[in-house]
């Protein structure tokens, strides 16, 4: 019972205690309120409303400051005392217990507190962009009355330079000091809101007149002086190069300045709109045909000289290739007579030929041209860069099928050489096997050399006809080359076997008595040799059956032939 009434005097003093610094807090809160809402009271709103109630002012601008009037009348009047009264009730309710309540009241007092303290500074601030909005259109008409005093002067000043322009020039500046005078007379009313409206239609009007008068007199100068001036300079060019007798192809140089001079008509009235942008880029292209036509005189200027320098010398180098193309065509002639050309050479030197007969007549009419005072100078410059290049090629050509064609008949001496050559290797061949006294000779070597004589005979038929086909005729070489060759190695090849076969034989004869497999053998290779006139098999046949009986004996026998020979073993692979 008694720790029960302990317990309840403790959370009494515990209770008792919280509410007591709760209290506290609810007071330097009060307080901490109340000095946020003295330094309201301490902005001098009275005063700066009194400041800007001496601007005069009328319209919206007006209205905003009565809005202004009314916010201050309710800040002073309804919501100060309201933060008072509440203040001071919180403060003696802080003597109670009710902290719930003494919540609720505090939160309603802050709320007030705070939105008078953003109305406060809401008022101030507008009060002081009335009064910058004031300051600013007043200087803005000091600035723009000093403004549209300089363009005055400069359009009368210097009318001369704006030509056409300066009656829409004027006008403008008309308009703008109308809508100077608006603006000026709703600055001095007070009228800022409709006056900001005015000023910055104002402003955008004087920059474009301004740049107006920048970009005009430039442009005005061109097309008046500039440009003329430039068109006088090239019809008298015009008229002093035609007296010398200058000409410029298709391009009617005075047709080209009288639409120039259209285009500046044209272009003046495009400035009188005030429109300087599409006069600039008019100007331009104006500025670019003038230069095309300065450029059109000089090239035919500059042509001038290169052109009669390089007469003579373009006339020689013709009639160089001409006579090359003669030569050419009557070397190809006589040569055509005796070999077969199968490069379509005669064809090639006969379209050269007509290349130069086509420059020739070209250069022709440019000195026809020229005597008659009638030439385009470019022009034929043109022509006889292109005629040097094109003479340049066609003696190269006419080199090279030269050079191809030069070396027939050294070929032609070289075959017949060659040929008599083959001839006499095919009777030598012929002869070596005959000096051998064989029985016979095998069918596929006599089928060899009976081709390898037709391939000589066919050239020799092939050298005796009236044109001689020396790409054939080469062909034919190579081949018989290399079947003569062989044909020689398959008669070292018969040589060799015929006689060792022979020798092998005869050797055999010692052992025909005393070993049956050598007799045996001796008489199968005899008959190979003697009937059948397989000489390399019957070779191996005898070879194989003495090494059984006598190792070694072939090699042996086979070593002394070649050194009495006097040549090396050929490859040869045989049965050991």
């Amino acid at each position: 019972m008694i720790g029960v009434l302990i317990g309840i005097v403790i959370l009494a003093i515990v209770i008792y205690v919280g509410v007591l610094i709760y209290q506290q807090r609810i007071r330097r809160q009060v307080v901490a309120l109340t000095t946020k809402k003295e330094s309201m009271v301490a902005i001098p709103l009275k005063d700066e409303l009194a400041l800007v109630g001496q601007l005069s002012l009328t319209g919206q601008s007006l209205e905003r400051y009565q809005s202004l009037q009314t916010d201050y009348a309710d800040i002073t009047t309804n919501r100060f005392p309201r933060i008072d009264e509440q203040l001071n009730q919180l403060l003696a309710d802080a003597r109670g217990v009710n902290v719930l309540q003494l919540k609720k009241n505090l939160d309603k007092v802050t709320l007030l507190v705070n939105q008078t303290d953003e109305l406060v500074q809401s008022v101030q601030e507008k009060l002081a962009s009335l009064q910058e909005v004031d300051k600013q259109h007043r200087e803005a008409v000091q600035q723009l009355e000093h403004k549209y005093q300089d363009l005055r002067k400069t359009l009368l000043a210097k009318n001369f330079a704006f030509g056409p322009s300066i009656d829409g020039l004027e006008e403008r500046l008309g308009q703008l000091e109308g809508n100077f005078d608006t603006f000026t007379q709703l600055t001095q009313e007070g009228d800022h809101e409709r006056a900001a409206d005015v000023l910055s239609q104002l402003q955008d009007d004087t920059k474009q007149l301004d740049d107006l008068i920048d970009t005009i007199p430039p442009l005005y100068k061109d097309l008046t002086v500039v440009f003329p001036d430039q068109l006088k300079e090239l019809k008298a060019g015009y008229q002093q190069l035609s007296a010398e007798h200058f000409h410029f192809g298709d391009q009617d140089i005075l047709a080209q300045v009288t639409a120039i001079e259209q285009h500046i008509q044209e272009n003046l009235a495009t400035l009188s709109d005030l429109r300087p942008a599409d006069a600039q880029v008019v100007n331009e292209r104006i500025a670019k045909q003038i230069d095309q036509i300065y450029d059109l005189m000089q090239t035919e200027i500059d042509a001038k000289q290169p052109v009669e320098k390089n007469l003579d010398g373009i006339a020689k180098f013709i009639a160089h290739a001409q006579n090359q193309s003669h030569m050419l065509l009557n070397e190809l002639d006589r040569l055509g007579q005796n070999y077969t050309l199968d490069h379509h050479e005669l064809e090639t030197a006969r379209e050269l030929n007509e290349q130069l007969r086509h420059i020739d007549g070209i250069y022709q009419q440019d000195v026809q041209t020229l005597t008659g005072k009638t030439a385009t100078y470019s022009q034929i410059l043109a022509h006889q860069q292109q005629q040097e290049k094109d003479l340049e090629q066609i003696e190269k050509q006419q080199a090279d099928i030269l050079k191809s064609v030069a070396g027939l008949a050294d070929e032609e001496r070289q075959a017949r050489d060659t040929l008599q050559q083959f001839d006499f290797d095919l009777h030598s061949l012929r002869r070596q096997v005959e000096n051998l006294n064989l029985p016979g000779i095998p069918q596929s070597y006599l089928d060899y050399f009976f081709v390898v004589r037709d391939e000589v005979a066919q050239l020799a038929t092939d050298m005796d006809q009236p044109q001689i086909d020396m790409e054939r005729i080469t062909k034919q070489l190579l081949i018989i080359q290399t079947d003569l060759d062989t044909l020689r190695e398959k008669t070292e090849d018969l040589v060799d076997s015929s006689q060792l076969a022979e020798q092998l034989l005869q050797y055999a004869n010692r052992y025909q008595t005393s070993h049956a497999n050598v007799a045996e053998a001796s008489q199968k290779a005899s008959d190979l040799f003697e009937h059948q006139y397989q000489y390399a098999q019957a070779l191996e046949t005898i070879a194989t059956v003495l090494d059984e009986v006598e190792p070694g004996s072939y090699k042996r026998l086979e070593d002394a032939y070649y050194q009495r020979k006097g040549t090396d073993k050929p490859h040869r692979t045989t049965k050991d």
